[in-house]
């Protein structure tokens, strides 16, 4: 599939303002001299929702992990302490769901309120879980690692066509996955090799895929030499979107490829100098694009958060974002275009609403 892509010198750019819809800051975290840095959100319906992040001192050093819980579409959040630090999270529906921290993954079965460790890892080695269903899963993670349960997460095995593609495990790993139905999966991830983020100029590394038509039954893996890293992975039905996040010294700091996931093929779809993107949404028939604009893309600091959304992927909108928030990392969650929210890593969430007159 990526083997197809192309450089795209044409930028798509926002060219409109969205009317009919905004975005509002629905809660701030404004505890003084601390923050808090939300790592993962997820609303796996329009009433219940979570968002799990860290609670950090001035001086930037982890105090305690929490998860933020609403169960009336973000009008009330109860607080919940975590007992290890939340990397990513996933959803199967309002109540089941699972935590990728640190050290483990976690699983609920009361929307968040209690969690209860299925497994230990490495430190840092897995990314990501998907499931298809209440027992049956995949999770991802550095060396080249997927693995498959079929008990809801208790016992893992090694999926080994996850180390066909070309890349040293070492220094290559799986940082995406989704599925668009029950059966069409897609895993990414992204070989760099060792002194490669020191090179004064971008230079194609390796980006590693796994691809499934039956539900993870049989995968096919490949590589191919891409610039960028893999930052972020959505599919919905025939459609996918892929982002792309590059080194300082390119002419961008992202850029998004739409994959058409009947014919194999793939789109440039955005691009833009000053502008990261971080979060995205995919659903039939539209997109949403959570953008920040970075000083320095190696360390990035906060900045205006900007909103886009798409219905025919050319023309990209921009939909009118509240003033207060601001962020280096934007994370977007919804069941549907009509319910989405986001996270930041500043602390503050917020809900797309109908705009006010």
């Amino acid at each position: 599939m990526l083997q197809r892509l192309q450089v795209v010198l044409a930028a798509a750019f926002a060219v409109s303002i969205a009317w009919g819809q905004e975005w509002q800051v629905v809660y701030s975290h404004g505890v003084a001299r601390e923050s808090l840095v939300f790592t993962d959100v997820a609303f796996p319906s329009a009433e219940r929702g979570i968002a799990v992040g860290v609670i950090r001192d001035a001086q930037g050093r982890d105090k305690q992990a929490v998860a933020l819980l609403t169960r009336d579409g973000g009008t009330i959040w109860n607080q919940v302490l975590l007992e290890e630090s939340p990397v990513s999270l996933f959803f199967l529906d309002d109540a089941r769901g699972w935590m990728v921290t640190v050290q483990g993954i976690w699983k609920t079965e009361d929307s968040g309120l209690g969690w209860t460790r299925l497994s230990r890892h490495t430190q840092n080695s897995i990314e990501r879980v998907w499931f298809l269903d209440s027992m049956h899963g995949f999770a991802v993670g550095r060396e080249k690692t997927v693995l498959e349960t079929r008990d809801g997460g208790l016992r893992w095995t090694a999926v080994p066509e996850a180390a066909e593609p070309t890349g040293n495990p070492a220094y290559t790993g799986y940082t995406q996955i989704a599925f668009a139905d029950g059966q069409r999966g897609l895993i990414a991830g992204s070989s760099t090799p060792p002194g490669a983020a020191k090179n004064p100029r971008e230079v194609p590394t390796m980006t590693v895929q796994l691809q499934t038509l039956n539900g993870g039954v049989v995968w096919a893996g490949f590589a191919a030499p891409l610039f960028g890293q893999v930052s972020g992975l959505k599919l919905a039905r025939s459609d996918g979107l892929i982002v792309f996040a590059y080194a300082d010294t390119f002419e961008v700091p992202s850029e998004v490829y739409r994959l058409e996931l009947r014919t194999g093929g793939s789109t440039s779809v955005f691009k833009q100098k000053d502008r990261l993107v971080t979060g995205m949404a995919l659903f039939a028939g539209q997109a949403f694009l959570a953008v920040t604009e970075p000083k320095a893309r190696t360390n990035p600091a906060r900045g205006k958060v900007r909103m886009l959304t798409t219905t025919d992927f050319v023309k990209w909108v921009e939909m009118k974002v509240d003033k207060r928030a601001s962020a280096a990392k934007v994370l977007l969650a919804g069941p549907d275009a009509e319910h989405l929210w986001a996270a930041t890593d500043t602390g503050m969430l917020l809900k797309m609403v109908p705009e006010r007159k």
